[in-house]
């Protein structure tokens, strides 16, 4: 995953992959075609590698499991505003899934207890999932209701019961579904955590004067900013310790993309207290909690970097 660079008749950010092929262009929007070559000098939050392979890369033997219909649709949202297809990792102790969208732009990592179900067996595999199709039928349930998955080996079939219905989906095979990349280590200096809402203001703010958006923050002043700048208006929106939940004060300012942004605040389920790092000119991650603590979910998002 790398950044891209921008200069004053283009705009682009992109995290580099390219060790590993492009998804196919129709699992998500493409940004705006004006995407610069990639800057050897601008800062590599991750190296073409893809993560190694589980150690069983084929179907589990055994998967059954029951969940709350409301976890599950906050899950999928966030997973599908960033790839309709997704490898699903399973083992004894929960579910993993990490995938960066097309344009390697943005990635998603998300780690879910085995706690967060109802109940739970598995053994070890890997299952290859379209989430729009299971969308479809996670949709169908009303809050409060369970939804049962279970895994028919025979059929490779994953099996969805959602009051009274179910649903038979084919898996997909994930040798066809893009690898996932490597969670790059950052040390990105500043930190906030704030309320999905004071973040949702922030970015709804900045949408309506410009395409991307700034994160900023001045360890002297002790505010956290999220501002923005369009042709002829600007917008400033700062956040002090009245707002946050926690901080750690440091020198950092970085652009985004806008459309990426809001996707990324929008699959956030409300109420979320979204822990935001972020440095200069480097990806920003954006972190919570899923339900009491049994999971949680990371938004990675490439900065855009002016030249």
């Amino acid at each position: 995953m790398s950044t891209e660079t921008t200069t004053e008749s283009a705009d682009s950010d992109e995290i580099d992959d390219s060790a590993v092929e492009s998804a196919p262009e129709s699992q998500q929007d493409e940004p705006t075609a004006d995407q610069a070559p990639d800057d050897e000098g601008s800062p590599t939050p991750s190296e073409h590698e893809e993560t190694d392979e589980p150690t069983s890369t084929g179907l589990p033997e055994t998967f059954r499991a029951a969940i709350q219909s409301e976890p599950l649709k906050n899950i999928l949202r966030a997973l599908r505003a960033t790839v309709d297809e997704a490898r699903v990792k399973i083992d004894e102790s929960g579910i993993r899934v990490r995938a960066v969208d097309p344009a390697n732009v943005a990635m998603d990592d998300l780690d879910l207890s085995a706690s967060a179900f109802e109940s739970y067996e598995a053994t070890p595999g890997v299952i290859g999932v379209d989430l729009d199709r299971l969308w479809d039928a996670v949709s169908l349930a009303n809050k409060g209701d369970l939804v049962q998955l279970h895994l028919d080996t025979e059929s490779r079939k994953l099996v969805v019961a959602v009051t009274g219905l179910e649903f038979q989906m084919a898996c997909l095979d994930p040798a066809t579904i893009r690898s996932e990349p490597t969670l790059p280590e950052l040390e990105l200096p500043a930190s906030v955590t704030v309320d999905r809402a004071t973040l949702r203001q922030g970015v709804k703010a900045a949408d309506l004067v410009a395409d991307h958006v700034g994160f900023r923050m001045d360890p002297e002043e002790e505010v956290f900013r999220i501002d923005a700048e369009g042709d002829t208006d600007s917008v400033d929106f700062g956040i002090d310790a009245d707002d946050w939940e926690a901080v750690t004060l440091a020198e950092a300012s970085s652009l985004f993309s806008l459309d990426y942004m809001k996707k990324i605040v929008r699959t956030t389920p409300a109420g979320t207290a979204v822990r935001i790092d972020f440095g200069t000119e480097f990806p920003a991650m954006l972190s919570y909690d899923l339900g009491d603590g049994d999971g949680s979910m990371t938004r990675m998002l490439a900065p855009r970097i002016e030249t």
